[in-house]
């Protein structure tokens, strides 16, 4: 049979970014009262101001965003914001829409936030609460509510708060500043780095500054007024916002928004014949340091500027047992002890299955806001998808063989959830990795998500090098770690699959230092 080939872009992971950078996460409610929404309505609000961008990407121009700013009586502030722009991905036009809100108080901490994405099937619904050493959040996705606590060591920010601190400095060349932040969208938390680094006169006369922000791999461009009033912002893969009178922002070009995996695509020098079959590739790269490109062997190795990537075949693969007699509550707490912690008789003594799971992470068995492991429909359909398989391996090839078939292959912009991917039954690669690793999980499998490029002749005379994310099984032997790919029904996945990170949305970003700076050649292999 001939499986259709299916590449996602990079748009989870630049929109996702670019968007908590640039402030635009109104709320939706919930039932639960974890964490309390912020209500307008119940602020004493004074004089406010609103401000409108024009969202462009390459130059054409997609969508609009509006902030308001409003002092609260007392002392505080409340910041919101929506957005609402279209993308095209293969040619589908996709119109995506973003709102939040956010509560500093008088000495500019913030206190609350929330925010809604909608974009396709994905609807995404948090909101947090700040103290003084922790983060509340509550995620509501896919129907399902969810309560996550992060530690801090100071107050964060977020995108729409940031503006505060911004207000707050003398704008000079070489000024330097940051601040605590979190990212609600990624749930990446850290510290953001500001650095004025030029000056531009306006038409009117009066100087405005060119400030670079950094929060781990993205960079924006941002060029503000001596009074911090934001002018223009430009972020990852050609996207910009301008300022703009409200009738001029909601002006969307005509004709078909630019394609997000043309513009992702890492060219490359020649033409890789049938790439799912694959199992050595060797290439040169540039334009990035050496370290960028992860050394992982046996699996891919790296000597200078040559990455030489070798992927096993199926029968090289040892016949692991599987075991499924992992108690629940192991999934979400700290390994266990031997002789302790509730251990069944056959793991009280030195045997396969201690050995197995002593020899492994449990952080790659839990549930995540992402990979409901623990739910009972991705239970009941990991039950039922693998049957009776007695080896590891012979229950990710299930495993794979029913994502491959029951995921329609449809580009799609959000946040990829395991269990909305098993109601919905679309999307591309990250909801294809989603569901895999929620099931292969919930197995007993420790599973883990990949990410970097992968080789498409799909589109061009030579074909490129695209976006793509894909689980990674442990199997044991020397490699231990497998790539596997669901997207395209591969056990193990092919050797175009060039891994530059592993872990979720939170790791996925730092793509965006590589994406638009690599270049890529052939080379023999040796």
């Amino acid at each position: 049979m001939t499986r259709p080939t299916l590449l996602t872009s990079i748009e989870v992971v630049a929109l996702a970014a670019w968007l908590a950078l640039a402030g635009l996460v109104t709320t939706q409610g919930s039932s639960s009262q974890v964490v309390q929404a912020i209500d307008p309505e119940a602020l004493t609000l004074q004089a406010s101001r609103e401000r409108w961008m024009g969202i462009f990407f390459h130059e054409q121009q997609v969508g609009f965003a509006v902030q308001r700013t409003t002092l609260i009586s007392g002392g505080g502030t409340l910041y919101e914001g929506r957005s609402q722009f279209q993308v095209a991905t293969f040619g589908k036009r996709q119109q995506i829409t973003t709102a939040g809100t956010a509560l500093v108080n008088s000495s500019g901490v913030l206190e609350r936030f929330d925010f809604l994405m909608l974009a396709d099937q994905v609807r995404l619904v948090a909101r947090g609460e700040v103290h003084a050493d922790e983060i509340v959040m509550e995620i509501d996705q896919a129907g399902e509510p969810s309560v996550i606590r992060f530690p801090v060591k100071d107050p964060p920010q977020v995108g729409m708060s940031i503006e505060g601190i911004i207000r707050q400095q003398e704008m000079a060349v070489g000024h330097r500043f940051s601040a605590p932040y979190f990212d609600p969208l990624t749930l990446a938390q850290g510290e953001m780095f500001f650095r004025v680094t030029d000056v531009e006169v306006l038409p009117s006369g009066e100087e405005a500054y060119w400030m670079e922000a950094s929060f781990g791999e993205v960079i924006t461009r941002t060029l503000v007024t001596t009074a911090g009033e934001t002018l223009r912002q430009e972020g990852s893969l050609g996207m910009s916002m301008v300022r703009m009178t409200p009738e001029a922002a909601q002006v969307i070009s005509e004709g078909d928004p630019v394609d997000l995996i043309g513009a992702s695509a890492v060219p490359l020098d020649r033409r890789i014949d049938e790439p799912r079959s694959k199992r050595r590739l060797a290439l040169r790269f540039s334009g990035v340091d050496a370290d960028r490109i992860p050394h992982l062997p046996p699996l891919q190795t790296v000597e200078g500027d040559r990455v030489e990537i070798h992927i096993p075949i199926s029968l090289e693969l040892p016949p692991m047992p599987l075991t499924s007699d992992i108690p629940d509550q192991w999934l979400e707490t700290e390994p266990p002890i031997p002789g302790r912690d509730g251990l069944p008789p056959v793991w009280l003594e030195s045997s396969p299955a201690l050995d197995l799971y002593t020899s492994l992470e449990p952080e790659y068995l839990k549930a995540t806001p992402t990979l409901p492991v623990t739910h009972p429909e991705i239970r009941d359909r990991a039950e039922e998808v693998v049957g009776t398989a007695t080896t590891r391996l012979e229950a990710v090839q299930k495993l794979v063989d029913f994502v491959y078939s029951y995921v329609a292959k449809e580009p799609s912009v959000g946040v990829p959830n395991g269990l909305q991917v098993l109601r919905s039954a679309r999307g591309d690669c990250n909801e294809h990795t989603a569901l895999f690793v929620s099931l292969a999980r919930a197995s007993g499998i420790p599973t883990r998500i990949a990410a970097g490029l992968v080789y498409s002749n799909r589109m061009g005379p030579q074909g490129a090098f695209y976006y793509h994310a894909w689980p990674e099984v442990a199997l044991g032997g020397s490699t231990n770690w497998v790539p596997v790919d669901p997207t395209f029904g591969q056990v193990p996945a092919d050797a175009t699959h060039l891994k530059l990170v592993e872990g979720d949305l939170d790791r996925q970003v730092e793509i965006l230092g590589v994406v638009g700076r690599l270049r890529l050649k052939g080379a023999p292999l040796q």
